[in-house]
């Protein structure tokens, strides 16, 4: 449902837009572009266990790039130029984890005589959906005002193995989501010179967004018996997004090529949290300061006409 109203929103924009534009002023490119990606989400100190433990030992933390793709429109007329470009990950991002902790919930009380300490190998993965409206408008030769909206999802799931000395070992599987949409505005530059162009891009970011995590635990011995925990997390994002790259253009056969690097980094101010009452270690507004960084190598191939 997001995709779909973000798809359609996108498609209205664009058709008031060349409603606009004078004929035959718009310069047209049309393209796929993808980046491989790092990507380090403010949400692993929650399905990690860092942000519910009484005493957390981190033993292991790796993660797995993932390669994005998808197509890029640019329009440029009178001035103004304006880009939409959507992201779609063919590989996820993978996270393992190694940790020590002690944690405390409704059942494993001491009073019940039941163990805090475990050791927890885990991993989980997500998949990524980014996309990016932004529109420039120039102000001095080179330079322009950016501003425009970025919309963000993932979801994804997990699995988790704790074990203790004895015969105390249970299972966890999770599922989550998380999404950010919000308004960018900053500056842009770009420099055409010979059939090369060099362009830079700093804008600012407000994001708004939640995050959702659903994890069951599944406690094969003595009994067998299962115990749900819900964490829902709104969260707002303040940071800044950055992109820089060289292409060139091969007049002949009208196609663009061009190579960069993009970061983004947002720090997080937590809203409303609701989550498992029977976790009696979590931590309310786990997510503030937390960083969310994403960045990588990208790439474009594109029809200029």
């Amino acid at each position: 449902m997001k995709k779909t109203v973000v798809i359609t929103v996108i498609a209205l924009v664009l058709v008031a837009v060349m409603g606009q534009a004078p004929a035959g002023a718009v310069q047209v490119k049309i393209g796929l572009s993808g980046m491989y990606d790092i990507w380090e989400p403010p949400f692993k100190s929650l399905h990690e266990g860092k942000s519910n433990s009484l005493i957390y030992a981190g033993l292991k933390d790796d993660s797995d790039g993932s390669l994005m793709l998808g197509p890029e429109l640019d329009l440029k007329w009178g001035g103004w130029r304006m880009q939409i470009l959507a992201l779609f990950g063919v590989m996820k991002n993978k996270f393992d984890y190694t940790n020590y902790r002690w944690d405390l919930t409704l059942w494993n009380l001491p009073v019940f005589g039941e163990r805090l300490d475990w050791i927890t190998v885990g991993d989980y993965s997500a998949r990524r959906y980014d996309v990016d409206l932004k529109f420039g408008k120039s102000i001095v030769q080179y330079l322009y005002f950016n501003f425009g909206a970025r919309f963000n999802y993932a979801d994804g799931s997990g699995s988790q193995f704790r074990f203790a000395p004895g015969l105390d070992l249970n299972f966890g599987d999770d599922d989550f989501h998380y999404f950010q949409v919000g308004p960018i505005i900053g500056i842009g530059f770009e420099y055409e010179i010979r059939g090369f162009s060099i362009y830079f891009d700093v804008n600012g970011i407000i994001n708004f967004g939640n995050h959702y995590l659903e994890r069951t635990h599944i406690f094969p011995f003595p009994w067998s018996y299962v115990i749900p925990f819900n964490y829902d997390t709104d969260v707002i994002g303040f940071g800044f997004d950055t992109d820089i790259g060289i292409a060139y253009f091969i007049a002949p056969a009208h196609i663009s090529i061009g190579v960069g690097f993009r970061w983004t980094g947002v720090v997080c101010v937590p809203g409303d949290d609701d989550s498992s009452i029977i976790d009696f270690a979590y931590r309310n507004k786990w997510i503030k300061g937390k960083w969310d960084h994403f960045y990588g190598f990208t790439f474009n191939v594109s029809a200029r006409f």
